[in-house]
């Protein structure tokens, strides 16, 4: 089923359309969950996680009406996004207070001294640039999430992060 006739279907049958919207996005949702959890959470935390998401979905639905609703896939990610930073904040206390070693997409990509390297390179970039670094890249955030994390302006961001790269290229470059 697309979108559309999802949204149809919660609009008629909201439990029926429920049922039908977590077969359409179940992975999804676990793919979202996964990829900001995968560092703190078992498979079956994130399994609740995206269970938790999907109630949160309906209840936005049955609270606002479906009706207002005109697409379903954002909605799902943004409830996602934030039930998962909700989740990840509860489980380490501050999103930077992750080991490297824990996020499982890096650590499968780069050999041990190659991993350290870059992590001390972030480090070396000082504050806030390297948590500017850790919220883009390895957690994700967009400009706009960052900015309400950190109180920074979004465009701000965006200027420190280039600039930050810019460093890191630099230091890479000299290490070589």
């Amino acid at each position: 089923m697309n979108d559309n006739e999802l949204l149809e279907l919660l609009r008629r049958d909201p439990e029926q359309g429920l049922n039908e919207t977590v077969k359409s996005y179940s992975a999804y949702v676990f793919a979202v969950c996964k990829g900001r959890l995968g560092a703190v959470c078992d498979e079956r935390d994130m399994e609740e996680a995206a269970s938790d998401i999907f109630i949160k979905l309906y209840r936005f639905g049955q609270k606002r009406g479906f009706e207002n609703i005109t697409a379903l896939r954002p909605l799902i990610l943004i409830i996602a996004r934030r039930h998962c930073t909700d989740l990840f904040r509860a489980k380490t206390g501050e999103a930077e207070t992750v080991d490297i070693d824990a996020l499982p997409e890096f650590a499968d990509s780069a050999p041990d001294s190659e991993r350290t390297e870059l992590l001390e390179l972030i480090k070396a970039l000082g504050e806030p640039d390297s948590r500017l670094v850790w919220l883009r890249y390895f957690y994700g955030l967009s400009s706009k999430e960052i900015s309400k994390e950190t109180g920074v302006r979004p465009n701000t961001v965006d200027k420190r992060i280039a600039r930050a790269l810019s460093k890191l290229r630099k230091m890479l470059e000299e290490d070589m």
